[in-house]
């Protein structure tokens, strides 16, 4: 197989993560995910829970942190952690996506890899009532619980992806492929992922 890249951005509770890990598996290469916030911690020396308290999300604009001394001359503004980890992030995709075959799930990866060859970008999405059925007992919590879950999650992601690139997160344009996760089942969308590089 040539050196392939696969992004997959996904729908909170469709299993988006699962089909890349499964994918990852079926053509033997990496697949990195909650990963990319140790490696991130690592070259930064920032700590990883500090950063996995800001992973796939946008910062605050009114949070922004601001030194005295730059307050007084009014330049000189502090990135966000959101932004910090964005970049250290994104150095790494680009930096891994150079060396070997591999899938990034989420991480505007399809962006930030957008002038790399052979990327294959993918979203996953699936029916309202399946998401919340498998939030409800991967969390085992209700379904009101789940349900409100699944909306802030997506608007989370969706307001990061925004923020980040410009770009609609859910637009089925920004993407090569997009799966509904219910219709074809989590191993059909990665039977149907895994044919196109095998």
């Amino acid at each position: 197989m040539k050196k392939t890249i696969i992004t997959i951005g996904r729908q909170y509770g469709s299993g988006g993560k699962e089909i890349g890990q499964k994918v990852a598996e079926k053509l033997g290469i990496q697949c990195y995910d909650s990963r990319l916030i140790q490696m991130a911690a690592e070259e930064s020396n920032i700590d990883a829970e500090r950063l996995a308290q800001v992973d796939e999300k946008r910062a605050n604009p009114f949070l922004f942190s601001v030194s005295f001394e730059n307050m007084a001359n009014g330049a000189g503004y502090f990135l966000p952690m959101n932004d910090t980890l964005f970049n250290i992030q994104s150095d790494i995709i680009r930096r891994l996506a150079t060396q070997e075959s591999c899938i990034f799930i989420g991480r505007c990866a399809d962006v930030v890899l957008k002038n790399f060859p052979n990327v294959y970008t993918i979203f996953i999405w699936a029916d309202w009532e399946a998401r919340v059925s498998r939030i409800t007992k991967l969390h085992t919590i209700g379904e009101k619980e789940a349900g409100n879950l699944c909306k802030k999650m997506d608007k989370q992601r969706g307001l990061y992806y925004n923020y980040f690139t410009d770009k609609k997160w859910s637009d089925p344009y920004n993407y090569n492929l997009v799966l509904n996760s219910t219709a074809l089942g989590i191993d059909g969308c990665v039977n149907a992922i895994a044919s196109l590089f095998s």
